[in-house]
């Protein structure tokens, strides 16, 4: 099956809108503080345009100082997070015996399923 471009084009826009709607939750979920940046825009957004001058810094804003602050801390999500499993270590490999019951069970299914066909096939209807 063909993609077209115009179907690419089309699913890179509505990737970019989610993308745009998650980066809104995002920021309207996380708690931030008057000295904190808001969140970065999506990446594939353009830059704003040479022309346009710097936005100028008012004298109300706090600049964000350099010295340590006595403050506690607070761990992010991350750190809260549990750690992420590894779902290739959640799967052993077979081991030998496993696999031998394996192919024992297989064959006795074959066998059962070949005798109970053959006794449909020649057996009943003798008996009916």
């Amino acid at each position: 099956m063909a993609i077209t471009l115009e179907e690419l084009k089309q699913q890179r826009e509505q990737l970019q809108k989610h993308l745009d709607w998650l980066n809104a939750k995002i920021a309207e979920l996380s708690p931030t503080t008057e000295g904190e940046p808001s969140p970065e825009p999506s990446k594939k957004q353009s830059p704003p345009p040479a022309s346009s001058p710097p936005p100028a810094t008012t004298s109300t804003q706090s600049e964000p100082t350099t010295e340590p602050t006595t403050e506690p801390r607070q761990p992010n999500d991350a750190e809260l997070a549990p750690p992420a499993l590894d779902i290739e270590s959640s799967y052993k490999p077979k081991t030998q015996s496993e696999i031998q019951r394996a192919k024992i069970g297989c064959l006795l299914i074959f066998a059962f399923a070949t005798a109970l066909f053959l006794f449909l096939l020649f057996g009943l209807p003798y008996l009916l």
